[in-house]
């Protein structure tokens, strides 16, 4: 709870601090867009600016994904036929020789 407080202290001195500034430079006419309002405001949109970069990230690699699954999923149905095309000679064999035992 202490560590809480601190913090929360060291948080509205940085801020104080800001506002004096920007009150200095408003006096000085320099500028009057210093203040708590405008940093907020300013982390406010880098933060929806990483949010939509990190959505960006998040669906290039849901789609890559979705390609990996694809070639493996062509890959396995090209060995399958493979196998089943390199078995055919061997099955028409085995059912021949079925076919002749079985009469």
């Amino acid at each position: 709870m202490k560590m809480n407080k601190n913090i929360t202290n060291l948080i509205e001195a940085a801020l104080g601090g800001l506002d004096n500034l920007g009150f200095q430079l408003d006096t000085m006419g320099v500028t009057s867009q210093v203040n708590r309002h405008t940093l907020i405001g300013l982390v406010m949109a880098e933060q929806k600016h990483l949010e939509g970069e990190l959505d960006s990230i998040k669906a290039r690699a849901s789609n890559a994904q979705v390609k990996v699954d694809r070639t493996i999923n062509r890959i396995e149905g090209f060995v399958n036929n493979s196998i089943d095309i390199a078995l055919t000679p061997a099955k028409t064999t085995i059912n021949t020789v079925k076919g002749f035992l079985g009469k």
